[in-house]
């Protein structure tokens, strides 16, 4: 029997998933955020360490999409650390994007819109080549995204104490991040004790809140922001009619749904269900990495 692990790591969380060669599960384990990107080398390798010493048993086969992986760089870190952590087993190592769209549409055209931390929109035209917008990453990209939702949550906060306005806003969100006062945000990012995941999850305390303001304005503004992606995407394709599918915590999450007005079919797969689907259709001893990297 041989075992395939399928592994989708993002900005707030790694999925894995091993199964056997009747696709029986295993093992299905949720370690922390394993993008390289947001939180560092030694975080990333914790998270896929974590992962791995719950497993029953090595698998054979590991196929991963790390957001993070779409540089040579990237991909080196994680196969270095997949076959430090996992010598025995053959590794291919993909964008999360990559993997998110093989379990969403298989290798049928559309279009896979990617949000939780992160955001990007990557599509497969009828001729079978590959695009991608956004997931260019925190720092230079990912507008409307779980860490843009959750920066511009702090930002308001910080305005509304400077312009002495009168609202809980501001405690709001710093007890939301387990700070006394908004203003620690500073300091708190300074060493390390805030990082993205942590200001991402601004975003679920958004969407609880819903429609209150100011909070609804900012989920309003991502919409737009996720909106105009998508349809970059739409247009990239030229058809009428485009399958459209959704993947990430914030793509499938109803208040975002409903912003953004689109209709998207369910995927038909998860992206550690698509890491399978990929490893048995490509020769597991091999790294090829498609670029883009979003959740």
């Amino acid at each position: 029997m041989q075992t395939v692990l399928g592994i989708d790591g993002g900005g707030s969380k790694t999925v894995f998933l091993m199964v056997d060669d009747q696709n029986t599960e295993l093992a299905r384990i949720e370690t922390g955020p394993s993008n390289l990107t947001s939180v560092g080398s030694d975080r990333s390798r914790q998270a896929i360490e974590d992962g791995l010493v719950q497993l029953p048993s090595p698998p054979d086969v590991i196929s991963a999409g790390f957001a993070g992986a779409g540089s040579p760089e990237g991909a080196q870190h994680y196969r270095s650390v997949l076959t430090d952590l996992a010598p025995k087993a053959r590794i291919i190592v993909e964008t999360d994007a990559h993997m998110a769209y093989v379990g969403a549409l298989g290798l049928s055209p559309g279009i896979v819109f990617i949000a939780g931390t992160g955001c990007m929109v990557t599509g497969r035209t009828s001729e079978g080549t590959t695009f991608r917008y956004g997931g260019w990453g925190p720092h230079f990209g990912d507008e409307g995204g779980g860490y843009w939702i959750g920066r511009e949550a702090i930002r308001t906060a910080l305005a509304f104490r400077e312009d002495g306005r009168e609202s809980n806003f501001p405690n709001y969100i710093a007890k939301s991040l387990g700070l006394a006062r908004i203003e620690d945000v500073i300091p708190a990012w300074s060493t390390g004790a805030l990082d993205v995941p942590r200001v991402a999850s601004l975003t679920q305390r958004l969407t609880d809140r819903f429609p209150d303001e100011p909070g609804a304005g900012i989920l309003k503004a991502a919409a737009g922001q996720l909106k105009r992606l998508i349809d970059r995407g739409i247009t990239h394709m030229g058809q009428s009619a485009v399958r459209i599918s959704a993947v990430g915590s914030l793509a499938t999450h109803p208040v975002i749904r409903g912003l953004i007005g689109i209709r998207f079919e369910p995927p038909e797969a998860s992206p550690e269900q698509g890491a399978i689907a990929w490893a048995r259709q490509h020769p597991p001893d091999r790294v090829q990495v498609h670029t883009g990297a979003s959740s």
